[in-house]
């Protein structure tokens, strides 16, 4: 299990990204939630603060492979992204809760992966 206090982090930042998301759907009276494109600004720093926190790029056997979770990563990547752009264009609440779905996927995706995958070995001294 490679999870560390750098997975609560994200834990915590991506819940806060979902939580804005909602709180604009249900149009609820919050502060910077009544404005679509401020949500999504928002829903977007928080997701992208969630994945740098919660990264676990150290504990790579080969940081220099890109394994198939950094290809699936990246195209959540772009839909976010993509997302993000279509709410600043239209400022509808559509394309907002599909970035805080990506933000909850890729939240759900590294932490499963972080909890399943096995710490590597110590390095001894040769």
């Amino acid at each position: 299990m490679i999870a560390s206090g750098r997975d609560i982090v994200g834990t915590v930042l991506a819940g806060g990204a979902v939580t804005v998301a909602w709180a604009h759907a249900a149009g609820l009276d919050w502060p910077l939630v009544d404005s679509a494109r401020t949500t999504a600004g928002i829903v977007y720093v928080l997701g992208v603060a969630a994945c740098a926190g919660g990264s676990a790029d150290s504990f790579e056997s080969d940081p220099q492979a890109k394994r198939w979770y950094h290809r699936v990563g990246g195209l959540l990547s772009i839909v976010a992204t993509a997302a993000l752009v279509w709410t600043l264009v239209t400022g509808a609440t559509a394309p907002v809760i599909l970035l805080a779905s990506v933000v909850a996927v890729k939240w759900l995706f590294a932490t499963v992966r972080h909890l399943a995958t096995a710490a590597p070995a110590p390095a001894t001294a040769t």
